[in-house]
């Protein structure tokens, strides 16, 4: 059996996974992972500053608080910088090596050895970490406290670039039933991009949410139309799009959160982007892509998707989650072929 690994990015409509990492928090196994995921976010607190969050999230993000039960205060698992580094706190300790065994993937069977894997969006970070299949627990855990950090700041300096949301619109939205080359054609010259082609007929566009807005007032005849349907999604920032780039070059400048070297020759199978080259297994240093990948440039799903289909011929697909979009997507994607692919869910643990 060959298995491709998933990984969305953000959790989507049901939000972070706050009660499935309580569930992973409780178990002793995991009191190491959760301590450097704990002290990974604080270092990056203390290091930008109060006033780099306060807007978004005015009592910061008091992980260990939270993990043992105490409520988040209102607003803050809409917001996409808890959403986003919970997805990955999530899937990074569902990663982790096995007590006892080798490797990700040991000889229990509940997480069998990848051929490759791809990442939704910000995704991306958990595939390029499952990708490296780092076998010592200690080093893995080490590992995976400057990835956390490197993850957070990003998030951080990209609700810094974001204005403050009014009204009901918001910076991303699903726009489902036009074709992409329609869709293209109608943001050209305006100030909203296609950020994310999901499949066939589902994408999502990004910018300012007036200008989102304004587009949608203007589509009003074509939304109308049977099987167009627009709908707001919760992200608090435009991700995807060429908006947050300077976000990213802002949490590059502070690489030095991440201690263990991140190049192509460190992965143990291949990566897929869709871009060329598509594997990242042929690229030099990886910070830079995988946070631009994660973060600004347009994601194209399908092309992600068929690189790592023809290129490693997977039998059965491992969704990491959190929810069910990367993989919903990917069967999308993948519709009217004879890929005859399976798919599974790692679920957390129960507590």
């Amino acid at each position: 059996m060959r298995h491709l690994y998933l990984f969305s990015g953000l959790a989507g409509v049901h939000g972070p996974p706050l009660a499935e990492l309580r569930a992973l928090y409780a178990r002793p196994e995991n009191a190491r992972y959760f301590t450097a995921a704990a002290d990974a976010v604080t270092s990056v607190l203390d290091h930008v500053g109060p006033d780099a969050y306060r807007r978004e999230l005015p009592g910061g993000i008091p992980l260990t608080a939270w993990l043992r039960g105490d409520p988040p205060e209102p607003g803050a698992l809409e917001n996409s910088i808890v959403d986003g580094l919970f997805a990955h706190i999530y899937q990074l300790c569902l990663l982790q090596p096995a007590i006892g065994a080798p490797a990700v993937g040991g000889p229990d069977g509940d997480r069998p050895a990848p051929v490759a894997a791809i990442g939704h969006s910000l995704g991306l970070i958990g595939a390029m970490v499952a990708g490296m299949r780092l076998t010592n627990r200690r080093q893995y855990v080490a590992f995976c406290h400057g990835i956390i950090a490197m993850t957070a700041l990003a998030l951080i300096r990209c609700h810094q670039l974001t204005p403050r949301r009014t009204g009901a619109a918001t910076p991303m939205a699903a726009v489902m039933g036009i074709p992409a080359e329609e869709l293209r054609d109608l943001v050209a010259g305006s100030p909203v991009h296609l950020a994310l082609a999901n499949s066939g007929r589902s994408h999502v566009l990004a910018g300012d949410p007036a200008d989102l807005a304004d587009l949608r007032a203007g589509l009003g005849r074509r939304l109308a139309e049977p099987g167009a349907q627009w709908a707001y999604l919760r992200s608090t920032a435009p991700f995807h799009t060429p908006l947050l780039e300077p976000a990213v070059q802002a949490a590059l400048e502070d690489r030095h959160f991440l201690t263990s070297p991140l190049t192509g020759d460190r992965l143990a199978v291949p990566v897929y982007v869709a871009d060329a080259p598509v594997n990242l297994q042929h690229r030099g240093d990886l910070l830079p892509d995988v946070m631009a990948y994660g973060v600004c440039r347009p994601l194209d799903w399908p092309r992600t998707v068929h690189a790592a289909v023809q290129d490693c011929r997977p039998d059965q697909v491992v969704d990491f989650g959190p929810g069910p979009s990367a993989r919903v997507f990917t069967r999308e994607s993948l519709r009217g072929t004879d890929s005859g692919l399976r798919y599974r869910s790692i679920p957390a643990p129960t507590a």
